[in-house]
């Protein structure tokens, strides 16, 4: 009996060693670090995502939005994965080496030209002519508009900007050059000086300053159709990571802390609330006539409670 038990020691042993083994060989067959990184998906931010999105040449504001998720897919079925638009080990590597080819002699970043953005030219009037529009060369309403069409026809972000994603689209993979509308006379505030978690405020609402009011939006889902006031304001917050989940203008009124703040204070009432940046108020009610919800004065505050971000 004692012979017995000593072989079934002996063999649990070896099989404890080989899965042992084996786990060390799965750990170092994975890419060096990968490990270590966080796996990315839609709605995630912050640096890493920033630097994914530097990684797949794409503007880095640090928020994963379906243009980055369009952008990893590409990248992962160029490579020959699964194209889940997923950032997981296998991405990261990826990720990894494409920046390393990025840089240059002693580990320091090439110099590259961010893309232009520009409002009239060939490019517009090439964007025109694909679009099956007048062709003029200025990127107008009417070209927005048409931009906006072709993005909800194709389930991307509506947000009337030729960008990559966009660009694809269209069948012009290796085009860079971002398109928009010339901004309206009402614009964002100056963001020199400002700290960073306020410049990503200031980002985040220029995403949806021109997209159209409408009620309830950016409370189902953070990228939508279009926004309503207290949506607009939570949209903005999120994407600096100020906010988890979005609110509506009651709950704005015991959010944060009370009074206004140094550089953002959210004006709340049940029936509306906007939000004053920088300096730069950030509101629904004007756009209209504008444009943008950046709008060019201030309103009354009469029946608004003031509150503001820790710190901000």
């Amino acid at each position: 009996m004692r012979s017995i038990f000593s072989s079934r020691r002996r063999v649990c042993a070896r099989g404890a060693a080989c899965a042992a083994l084996l786990a060390c060989a799965c750990a170092l067959a994975l890419p060096a670090g990968a490990r270590a990184l966080p796996a990315l998906k839609l709605g995630s931010g912050g640096p890493r995502v920033g630097a994914v999105q530097k990684a797949l040449g794409l503007p880095a504001d640090r928020i994963f939005g379906p243009g980055t998720q369009r952008a990893v897919r590409r990248l992962q079925r160029r490579r020959g994965l699964t194209p889940d638009g997923l950032v997981g080990a296998q991405t990261w590597a990826l990720v990894k080496r494409a920046r390393a080819r990025q840089r240059g002699s002693g580990g320091r970043p090439r110099s590259a030209r961010p893309p232009r953005v520009i409002s009239r030219g060939s490019r517009v009037a090439l964007l025109q002519r694909e679009l099956g529009i007048a062709t003029d060369g200025v990127f107008g309403p009417a070209t927005a508009r048409a931009v906006r069409r072709l993005q909800r026809r194709r389930r991307m972000l509506v947000d009337g900007i030729v960008g990559p994603a966009t660009w694809d689209a269209l069948g012009h993979e290796t085009i860079t050059t971002i398109l928009r509308e010339k901004p309206a006379a009402a614009t964002g505030p100056a963001v020199a000086g400002l700290p960073l978690s306020v410049r990503r405020v200031i980002a985040a609402a220029d995403r949806i300053a021109r997209k159209p009011y409408r009620y309830g939006g950016g409370h189902g889902r953070w990228y939508d159709r279009g926004y309503d006031c207290s949506g607009s304001i939570s949209f903005a917050l999120w994407g600096a990571g100020l906010l988890a989940s979005s609110r509506n203008s009651s709950a704005f009124m015991r959010w944060a802390s009370p009074g206004r703040g140094r550089w953002i204070t959210v004006y709340a009432a049940p029936h509306h609330a906007f939000m004053v940046i920088g300096g730069r108020r950030f509101d629904t009610t004007g756009r209209a006539e504008t444009g943008t919800r950046w709008q060019p004065t201030m309103r009354s505050t009469a029946g608004y409670v003031a509150r503001h971000p820790a710190g901000l």
